[in-house]
């Protein structure tokens, strides 16, 4: 990765500033380009969503090589916009926006995160007389380290068009608000995977529960179908997941698609980022009605000869777990 730009503006709402950087940071500096990379790697790990800007939208002409602003220009006038809809609300806290400019591979990039103050304290030297006595002092204006992930922000392909954007809602006039998107970008991404995924779940619990399909056994396979399908074409295909849950019920297919309509969701569900739902559905987990907690690797789920699910004649159900070679205590002291 080669950084271009680097600029940080501060929007400390709390004390009331702004203040606008009137130039760009210096990436030389001691360890800023490692902490961009690891800000930027978390970020493209993270639940984002997706969307191509349009010559029309906010950030595309703002981005815009004719308009005839400056990096520090152009990102002062965003910061001043952000600043406007956070200052007044206080659900959003303070922070910085962290905005980049940078190239990896064949592509250039344009990338804008709101990174919020963290209280932590750190020491300072003092004296009481002529006593030197080492104290702690509480900072409120403290950054994350480059381990944690942008709660807000957006990365802007900008020879292709295409966006990566990660935001969280915030009540704003009573209302829970993307405001990130909405109101500072003022654009309509399509929805993340993650959403995506809990519309499925629900979808696939609503039709088993209505069609008499257990629903441990429904939500497992379903959890199946998707890691395979993700794992092999990084994508996720919902007649995959009905196939596999409904098999020859016509109507509960029809009805799970019903459902997948109703809540607006694609048949085919593109997954950038597919190792993070590798690893996340990598392990089926269940809770029995005993309080007992059980998680199984997938490919043991999958395997007859490890563990098997056997229905009882009174109902209830047996978990057999099989060949067993040995037992490891995970004791955490």
């Amino acid at each position: 990765m080669i950084v271009k730009h680097a600029i940080l503006h501060i929007l400390d709402k709390d004390s009331g500033n702004l203040i606008a950087s009137q130039g760009e940071m210096d990436i030389n500096s001691g360890g800023l380009h490692d902490y961009f990379e690891k800000i930027i790697a978390k970020f493209n790990n993270a639940d984002y969503k997706t969307g191509t800007l349009t010559g029309e939208d906010y950030l595309a002409k703002m981005l815009d090589d004719d308009n005839g602003l400056t990096f520090a220009e152009k990102t002062t006038r965003l910061a001043e916009k952000l600043y406007d809809i956070i200052q007044a609300q206080t659900e959003i806290p303070a922070g910085d926006m962290l905005t980049l400019e940078y190239s990896e591979g064949q592509f250039d990039y344009f990338a804008t995160f709101k990174v919020n103050f963290a209280p932590r304290f750190s020491h300072i030297v003092d004296y009481q007389d002529e006593t030197m006595i080492n104290q702690l002092v509480l900072n409120q204006a403290i950054l994350p380290g480059a381990g944690s992930t942008p709660e807000e922000g957006i990365i802007v392909n900008l020879m292709e068009g295409s966006y990566r954007l990660v935001e969280k809602q915030y009540r704003i006039d009573g209302h829970r608000t993307m405001y990130f998107s909405e109101r500072f970008l003022e654009m309509a991404p399509d929805a993340s995977v993650r959403s995506e995924l809990q519309g499925i779940k629900q979808a696939v619990k609503h039709i088993a529960n209505k069609f008499d399909v257990p629903e441990h056994e429904a939500l497992a396979t379903a959890q199946a179908t998707i890691f395979a399908s993700v794992a092999e074409f990084g994508k996720i295909d919902t007649e995959e997941i009905a196939q596999a849950v409904f098999s020859d019920n016509i109507t509960a297919k029809q009805a799970y698609n019903d459902s997948l309509e109703n809540r607006s969701i694609q048949h085919e569900i593109t997954v950038d980022n597919a190792a993070r739902y590798q690893k996340k559905y990598s392990v089926q987990k269940f809770k029995l009605a005993s309080g007992i907690e059980i998680a199984i690797p997938m490919e043991a789920y999958q395997d007859r000869s490890q563990v098997e699910f056997v229905n009882n004649p009174d109902g209830k159900m047996t978990l057999l777990i099989k060949n067993i070679e040995a037992i490891d205590s995970k004791f955490n002291a």
